[in-house]
């Protein structure tokens, strides 16, 4: 009996080529979209989920509420570490973690190494794979982990425990002793690194030991039992009352509010699960609607390829009412004929994935290089994501070939023999091809805003000209002030050279990957001051084009000057207004004056408002990580190359390239920008598969109004009138589509837009062009066929079969 089914439902699709190809076709792209989207979605969640007891470890922040709203930070003091685990019996392991670079070097070979400073239980808290030692390998003072690709650099081999290995970080070299090799970091981990080494060989580390004001690093702890963030809240109270009683004071003095515990500062715990993707702009701080965007989407198109497959079954249904009546009048029974129409739709179903898989395997690599994935097709082979497949596909074939199956079976006998069919399907089909336009009208209207945001934040102006400006990332081994005057030096040679400066920090995200912030609070006149803080050079106004507002630059006459600083508008309004605070001391490092104010520049990305800001030449502060030249040329490739070859004469063991600025500030908007490629992709998609739909309906419309159409050219009616007879049915169903996808996409777009400080109005052209695009689209896809109808020898047409 199956066999037969599957003979008969062969070549029942092999006789109706051109519906049959519409089906697979439109199902297989849908297949091949929702697949690409599933494997990113999937990847995006699965961060971190390798570490065992995923649900006791977390990372610590505080959080307050002074009167500018909400501040959290997850950055802590050296000594808040120690003393957490000491005072909370709940907290079972704790490391603090700090980032910084360092240069390994065993015998003639030399390399940078992205170095964390951990304490003894960090590899004990996260189960990163390790190849050779054990969990307690930083039980030594003096004892160093590395990764197997380092091992493998620097000796050859990954048998390298006992071996040492020379240090260079805080300007001295230390000799280490491998205690650890691990396995490669897993692509899918928030926490990246090459090497470990104790947080006490951090350098600073014994002037900050017992300083609870300076907070520069992160704390991940592992709970005794599965993260409560509201009971640790609570636990946590005491501890802070005891050591942060002086920041409670103060923000009592200003004004602050407290929480639910009556607390002005409290401490919370971000499960490592949320550290990839939260709302809180902690850890990596990703958009968490992201994946669920992209499984919607793959829902979405999934669903309008299902429709489709529905629609052009049940409007097929009269093509197969003759055949249907003939197999009731035979003895066929009901649950016979669904089976036999069901078998259609799963062979048709499973060519579909067939292909489908096949086209997301081959588009994979390109996938991949375009939106900066490692994804395979085999991970779709996990267990998990198998039967995750198969209910997907399970329903689909329930859904798009079963309920037209049974549709089908279920019309009259008399009917169907005598030419007609009491299938009424015309309120469904429809519905689905509103809701399929609906679709792509939201997914294209995202796009237009997306896309507009985008280019708005490439184009607005930033408070400091970002072109012709190349960002250097100085890196370890070398000190920072010496190469920086060799630098100098150098391109003083050179005409087409405007300006050279440097900073701890960069401008946006350079190819070294690093975007940082740093932050002091002080006493100012009876209140507290936060300011974001830069360590700069002489001529970084110059060099970057940032605009001085009242007083005076950095000057090297003035020698001063290493204990004087530059506030930008916003911090001097804070500190009493522009017109009051040249002059003034601030309590800062040193004490320094503050010398000058400038322009509100946008050192941050468009997400924040310009925070205040406060500039110093002091080099005691921090030290110089970067060099900003600004060029002249008219050609920024070979400019840069040039550049980058100076730098290697001045720095021959440099090992990051060089950047434009402009490129660092786009790079500050990867998430954005794949977002706005995925919705692209996904309405594009969209659109063609609701066109073949559209296509496939408007085949059938037409054979079945054949003879009208005769009837009325005989009659005297015109090409064009009956084109806009044909077409009007859809525009329609186009215009109601419109009417529901307008309102919604904007509720999306609006809410979306509420993430950026500086952002885009939703103008009504971005609806209109999304509602013309999808008209003529549609119109597009119907012309051809309702031309050729209309043009149709009415002689043909009224012929009797």
């Amino acid at each position: 009996m199956i066999k037969n089914n599957i003979k008969i439902a062969w070549r029942n699709i092999t006789k109706a080529k051109g519906l049959s190809t519409i089906h697979i076709f439109g199902l297989a792209v849908a297949i091949a979209a929702a697949t690409l989207l599933y494997l990113t979605a999937m990847f995006d969640l699965s961060y971190d989920d390798f570490h065992a007891d995923r649900d006791k470890i977390g990372l610590m922040y505080t959080s307050s509420e002074p009167v500018q709203g909400i501040r959290r930070s997850s950055t802590m003091p050296a000594p808040f570490a120690p003393a957490l685990k000491a005072t909370l019996p709940n907290v079972k392991l704790a490391s603090r973690y700090a980032n910084s670079g360092v240069i390994l070097r065993y015998g003639d070979k030399q390399l940078e190494s992205t170095n964390k400073y951990v304490d003894p239980d960090f590899l004990a808290i996260f189960s990163f794979p390790i190849v050779h030692g054990h969990v307690n390998a930083l039980s030594d003072l003096n004892n160093l982990v590395v990764d197997e690709m380092t091992a493998e650099n620097l000796f050859g081999t990954d048998q390298v425990i006992g071996k040492h290995v020379e240090v260079y970080a805080g300007g001295s070299w230390s000799t280490k002793t491998i205690s650890a090799v691990i396995a490669t970091i897993p692509t899918h981990s928030s926490l990246t690194f090459n090497s470990l080494l104790r947080f006490e060989q951090k350098p600073g580390y014994l002037a900050q030991k017992e300083d609870w004001e300076h907070e520069d690093h992160l704390v991940f702890v592992k709970m005794a039992d599965p993260i409560n963030d509201v009971s640790f809240t609570q636990q946590a109270k005491a501890f802070m009352d005891l050591y942060y009683k002086d920041e409670s004071n103060m923000l009592k003095r200003d004004g602050a509010k407290v929480d639910k515990n009556s607390a002005y500062v409290s401490l919370h715990i971000l499960p490592i699960s949320q550290y990839h993707r939260n709302d809180l702009d902690l850890g990596q701080s990703g958009s968490p609607l992201f994946p669920w965007i992209l499984l919607l989407i793959a829902a979405l198109i999934l669903f309008i390829a299902c429709s489709n497959f529905i629609n052009l079954s049940l409007a097929n249904a009269m093509t197969r009412h003759r055949e249907m009546g003939t197999r009731k009048t035979l003895g066929g029974s009901t649950r016979q004929l669904i089976a036999q129409l069901w078998t259609e739709s799963f062979l048709l179903c499973m060519t579909a994935l067939c292909i489908g898989l096949v086209l997301a395997w081959v588009l994979l690599p390109e996938y991949n290089a375009m939106m900066n994935y490692t994804l395979r097709v085999q991970q779709l082979f996990r267990p998990a994501n198998i039967v995750y497949a198969v209910l997907t596909f399970s329903i689909i074939t329930l859904i798009a070939g079963g309920y037209p199956a049974w549709r089908i079976a279920k019309i009259s006998i008399m009917q169907t023999l005598k030419g007609n069919s009491d299938v009424k399907t015309g309120g469904l089909r429809n519905s689905l091809t509103v809701l399929q336009f609906t679709i792509a009208i939201v997914l294209i209207i995202a796009t237009i805003v997306i896309s507009a945001q985008l280019r708005y934040m490439a184009d607005r102006p930033l408070g400091f000209d970002k072109s012709e400006v190349v960002s250097i990332p100085i890196g370890e081994g070398v000190d920072p002030q010496t190469v920086l005057q060799q630098m100098r030096v150098e391109l003083a040679a050179q005409p087409w050279v405007q300006g050279v400066s440097a900073s701890d920090i960069n401008i946006g995200r350079g190819r070294d990957g690093s975007m940082s912030t740093s932050k002091f609070g002080f006493d100012f006149e009876g209140k507290q001051i936060s300011t974001n803080f830069m360590r700069v050079d002489y001529d970084y106004l110059n060099t970057l084009g940032i605009k001085l507002i009242a007083g005076r630059d950095f000057d090297r006459s003035f020698a001063t000057d290493t204990n004087a600083v530059l506030v930008n508008q916003q911090m001097a309004a804070v500190l009493g207004g522009t017109a009051n605070v040249l002059g003034k001391t601030i309590s800062m490092d040193g004490n320094p004056q503050v010398i000058g104010i400038i322009d509100d520049f946008n050192f941050q990305d468009l997400r924040r408002t310009v925070a205040p800001l406060t500039i110093s030449i002091n080099p005691r502060i921090f030290s110089l990580s970067y060099i900003f030249v600004r060029v002249k040329t008219a050609n920024l490739r070979e400019t840069l190359n040039r550049v980058e070859q100076l730098w290697k004469k001045v720095n021959p063991k440099a090992s990051v390239p060089a950047s434009y600025l402009d490129e660092n500030t786009q790079n500050m908007y990867k998430s954005e920008q794949r977002l706005a490629q995925i919705i692209i992709g996904g309405a594009v998609v969209a659109i063609v598969i609701s066109c073949l739909g559209l296509f496939g309906l408007a085949l059938l419309m037409i054979n079945r109004r054949i003879k009208e159409i005769g009837i009325r050219k005989v009659l005297g009616s015109s090409v064009t009138n009956i084109v806009i007879l044909l077409s009007k049915d859809f525009i329609k169903l186009m215009a109601v589509a419109f009417v529901i996808a307008a309102p919604l996409a904007w509720w999306m777009m609006n809410n979306w837009l509420q993430s950026f400080a500086y952002r885009i109005p939703i103008a009504w052209w971005m609806f209109v062009v999304a509602g013309l695009l999808t008209l003529v689209i549609a119109v597009a896809t119907i012309s051809w066929q309702t031309l050729r109808a209309a043009m149709a020898n009415p002689v043909d047409s009224l012929r009797d079969e």
